[in-house]
């Protein structure tokens, strides 16, 4: 990964610039790949199919106040799935942090998109969905949330999935990776 770290507001403008196009791994490392078992030319491909999760977010706290990085996980069982980390620009992660995996096969079927939270524990997903826009719209819901600094985050005010989808609880995450 790129030792510099922008907002993800400078990620989406240098997205949009095409400056993470280029197949060569340099270019991947600055879009903040910096895990992978795929090949190194399968990056730029893996970053066009995660980049609408973090292309959709419209909201100034996570904007502003975090950056991002990727990567390309393998599981003992099943196929290589990606992830984007959001990681706060400054300071600790104090419940901040959170990840999106596009296509895990920890996540129940039709789970595509799987939020997992610092604030909420790593053992399920906070949120699951079967597609982008879903992801975007609950990332930016809670943003405000996400991004309290140093706050602590009781249990049972973090899943807001519990709210939307009564009695559906997400699978225990197991993430073995070699």
């Amino acid at each position: 990964m790129s030792k510099e770290r922008f907002s993800v507001r400078e990620w989406q403008e240098r997205f949009r610039a095409g400056e993470f196009n280029e197949k060569d791994v340099g270019a991947q490392m600055n879009a903040g790949w910096y895990d992978w078992f795929c090949r190194d030319s399968a990056l730029a491909g893996r970053l066009q199919r995660i980049a609408p999760v973090v292309m959709g977010i419209t909201e100034p706290a996570i904007l502003d106040n975090y950056f991002v990085c990727f990567k390309n996980n393998c599981p003992l069982n099943g196929p290589l799935y990606d992830d984007v980390r959001f990681e706060p620009l400054e300071g600790e992660r104090d419940g901040r942090y959170f990840l999106v995996a596009l296509d895990s096969p920890h996540e129940k079927p039709g789970h595509k998109w799987a939020l997992t939270a610092e604030r909420s524990g790593f053992d399920e997903a906070e949120f699951g969905c079967g597609n982008v826009r879903e992801m975007c719209e609950y990332i930016n819901d809670v943003a405000h949330e996400l991004a309290r600094v140093g706050e602590e985050f009781p249990k049972e005010e973090a899943p807001k999935q519990a709210a939307r989808t009564p009695g559906k609880k997400a699978r225990k995450r197991k993430e073995p990776t070699r």
